[in-house]
Parts: C-alpha cells; sequence; structure tokens
C-alpha cells in the first residue's frame, strides 16, 4: 500500500483536507514568515519613531492643517485598527486636530465595504470619532484631475487626496499579481484612482505576464510615478506573518518604505520550486470571490508545465465577482490577443480584461479545475473551469489521468505564495 499524506488547506472560514500519495507530492508550498514580533504596539512605535528618508510624521504635519489618511479595505489583512491610533497620536502631536483628519479607504476597483465591514477595519473608537470615506472609481464628480505620467497614464485621484494639506498611507507589503508586491504608491493607483486612470495603467501588466515577484515592470514603476506627482507624503506599511500577525513596520517616503519593506516580504512570500504536472492552490487569503481568487492561478501558472493542470480551491462566498467579469470570461470567442485590444482601447473594465488575458494564455496550454460552493457549476464551465465535487475526487482524478508517476505541488496560500522555478532543488518553504 502506498504511503499518503495528508494536508489541510484554507478554505473560507474553515479547511478542507486531502490526501496524496508522497511519491507525488512534490512539495507543499507556503509563505516562511519570520516570528510575530512579541510588542506590534511598540514595533509601530519604532517605526513612527524612526522613518525612512523623512522627518517624524509629528514634524511633517502642523496646526490648522487638513490631513487625509489612505487605508486598504476588507479584503486586506493590514491590521489597520491597530495602526490608526498610533498614527492619529502623532498626527495630534503636530498639532493637527481630529475634525481636520478624514480616513479614506482605497476600494481601487473593489466593491464599497459595508458598514460591519468598516467598523471591524478601523475599531470601534476610530469608527465613532472621525470622519471615514470610502473611494468610488467610478464617482467621477469626485475626481480630480492631476497630469500625465510618463508613460502616458492619465491621473484622476479622489478630490480629498488632492485638496488635503498633507497625505498619509497605512498598508501591507505583501504579493501582488500586477504590481509585484503591494505597499507604497499602491495606496494612490489603484488605491484612491478613477477607473479611467486604473485602466490605463493596468494596461501594461501584460508586460509583466508570468514574471511574479518583480518591481521593476512598467505597472509598478508607473504607479509609483503617479503616488509621487499626488504627493504621498508619509506611509506606514507592515509586513505580516502568515496567522496574519505583525513581522516588522516600515515607515515614512512611500519609496524606501516599499524598497526596505520588500527586502523582507521577499524573503517570507517567495518559495523555489521544481516544474510540476499538477498544482493544487487555495486562493486564501483573498477568496473572497472569484475575480480576487484567480491571482493563485496566476501563480501557479509559473511552475506548472505545459499540458498540467491546476486545482484552484476558493470558498467565494461573493461568488463572481460581479456581472461584468462573469460576461468576459464566459466570452469564449476571445483569444489572447483579443484582450489585449481590449487594454490597448481601454474597452471596458481594463482589470478584468487582463485577467481574461493571464487566464487565456495559461488555459490554451493547461487545464483548469475548480471547488467552490460559492459559484454554481454551469456559470464556471461557462468561464473554463472544470468544477469538481470536493478536493479528495479532484485530487484523485488528476492523478488518473497524469498517472503514478505524476508531480503535484500544494499552495496552501496559494494567493500569497510567489512560486520561484529553481532546478535541481527545491529551496525555502517547501516540504515533502
Amino acid at each position: 500500500m502506498k504511503a499518503e499524506r495528508e494536508i489541510e488547506l484554507p478554505y473560507g472560514t474553515g479547511t478542507l483536507r486531502v490526501r496524496l500519495p508522497e511519491a507525488n507530492l512534490v512539495g507543499v508550498y507556503a509563505p516562511s514568515p519570520p516570528p510575530a514580533c512579541p510588542d506590534p504596539v511598540a514595533e509601530i512605535g519604532r517605526a513612527l519613531t524612526h522613518p525612512l528618508g523623512t522627518p517624524p510624521l509629528s514634524e511633517i504635519v502642523g496646526p490648522g492643517e487638513t490631513v487625509v489618511v489612505l487605508i486598504d479595505d476588507h479584503t486586506r489583512a493590514t491590521p489597520t485598527a491597530l495602526i490608526l491610533p498610533l498614527v492619529i497620536e502623532e498626527l495630534r502631536r503636530g498639532g493637527v486636530r481630529d475634525e481636520d483628519i478624514t480616513i479614506l479607504i482605497t476600494h481601487g476597483t473593489h466593491r464599497l465595504s459595508t458598514e460591519e465591514e468598516v467598523r471591524q477595519k478601523v475599531g470601534e473608537e476610530i469608527y465613532g470619532r472621525f470622519r471615514i470615506v470610502q473611494h468610488d472609481c467610478t464617482d467621477e464628480a469626485a475626481q480630480v484631475y492631476v497630469g500625465l505620467t510618463s508613460r502616458g497614464t492619465p491621473v484622476w485621484v479622489n478630490q480629498w487626496v488632492v485638496e488635503a494639506d498633507r497625505c498619509i498611507g497605512i498598508g501591507h507589503i505583501g504579493p501582488s499579481p500586477y504590481a509585484g508586491y503591494s505597499g507604497g504608491g499602491k495606496l494612490i493607483l489603484p488605491g484612491v484612482a478613477s477607473l479611467d486612470t486604473i485602466n490605463a495603467n493596468h494596461s501594461l501588466v501584460p508586460l509583466g505576464f508570468r514574471q511574479p515577484g518583480r518591481i521593476d515592470l512598467p505597472c509598478r514603476l508607473d504607479l509609483e510615478e503617479a503616488a509621487r506627482m499626488v504627493g504621498l507624503d508619509f506611509v506606514l506599511d507592515v509586513v505580516l506573518c502568515q496567522e496574519e500577525g505583525l513581522a516588522r513596520a516600515f515607515a515614512g517616503s512611500p519609496d524606501r518604505v516599499f524598497r526596505e519593506g520588500v527586502a523582507l516580504a521577499r524573503q517570507v512570500y517567495e518559495v523555489e520550486c521544481k516544474e510540476v504536472d499538477i498544482a493544487i492552490t487555495t486562493a486564501y487569503p483573498y477568496d473572497q470571490d472569484l475575480y480576487q481568487a484567480v491571482r493563485a492561478v496566476e501563480y501557479a501558472d509559473v511552475v506548472v508545465r505545459q499540458g498540467g493542470s491546476i486545482l484552484l480551491v476558493a470558498a467565494c462566498p461573493d461568488g463572481v465577482g460581479g456581472e461584468d467579469f462573469f460576461r468576459l470570461m464566459a466570452d469564449h470567442t476571445k483569444r489572447p490577443d483579443d484582450f489585449l485590444r481590449d487594454m490597448v482601447r481601454r474597452d471596458g473594465m481594463v482589470t478584468f480584461a487582463v485577467l481574461g488575458y493571464n487566464l487565456a494564455r495559461t488555459k490554451a496550454e493547461k487545464r483548469l479545475y475548480i471547488v467552490t460552493e460559492g459559484i454554481p457549476a454551469p456559470a464556471l464551465e461557462a468561464m473554463g473551469f472544470h468544477p469538481l465535487p470536493s478536493l479528495q475526487a479532484g485530487a484523485e482524478t488528476l492523478l488518473g489521468i497524469y498517472g503514478e508517476r505524476a508531480r503535484v505541488a500544494i499552495f496552501p496560500m496559494g494567493s500569497s505564495t510567489i512560486p520561484v522555478r529553481r532546478s535541481p532543488a527545491c529551496g525555502k518553504g517547501g516540504s515533502s
């Protein structure tokens, strides 16, 4: 009897288990975070007291100034409720009054948060004390034109950002399928940018296809330029532990914070592994809908051979992620080049066209399977996914297709794990 190994994978608010023959399992690849800092409040205080490339925040602001504080939304794990009171205390130390502070949630193209999601994000005390505004990228009346980037991106951003005397950001540094890593200027673009601005920036994404984790590609450089044009004065970004604890905080100049923070983030999120026939990947922690979940497919695609298969495990309690996204994914007349044309023409939401392009290229070479309870099977099939009744049944189906010598990689946190192809050895982050 073949020796088997049971692996537990996060799924929504729970877990799923799968058993695989050890002979087929190349590795289980997940982030390798440093230990959580014992006193996160002290760590945030340290970063604020010793900023990178700027004076302390309390010396940047002054009495009578208005300040907008950018925070990421309910889809991100940044411990904002922990960080906000400390940042606001620094603002108060600099003479800023509570009534001159606006907290702006940077949704990009995501849906707006519910009131309960906002309350959980900022904490009860902050929720009841400060003005909190949500950015809507489609609300053109609330946006102000700033200028053109050198790559031709027209920069429109939320009027609260332009009209404030100072702009401060709070976020985290982790894998981003478009920008290599989140953090720094991403709070501006796509965070508080108009849909037209986001579309223009995201039309640069295909230049980085199958190059996850790179921060020198046009999309990232363009958004950093936009952030400098707008005037992001100070950021506090954190690198998180796997348990969503805080590993380290970085504060100061957006560019310095991002460059120093990403060096640690690479050690956490990038894993070395071999080419495989099958990748089983979860979308956790970005499994709220399929639109967010497919980033796990984009990462796993890097290590799956041509003719191989990717099995996505995603709860998707919010379903597909919008009717427009569904219609685009279900249009089987579109080839990769058609999606590129949509991006160049900025026809519709370019973010969807980018995903369509990436998935079309992947589906041309590999088969996509999915285990989810959040989307009906006919809708999944219409979008080119092969739905499976359970994770175990899916694993057995794929092993039956590829045979007893099939090579399988598992990514328990696939949306936040960047595979790096290495040969012949598998490096850090993998176990077998």
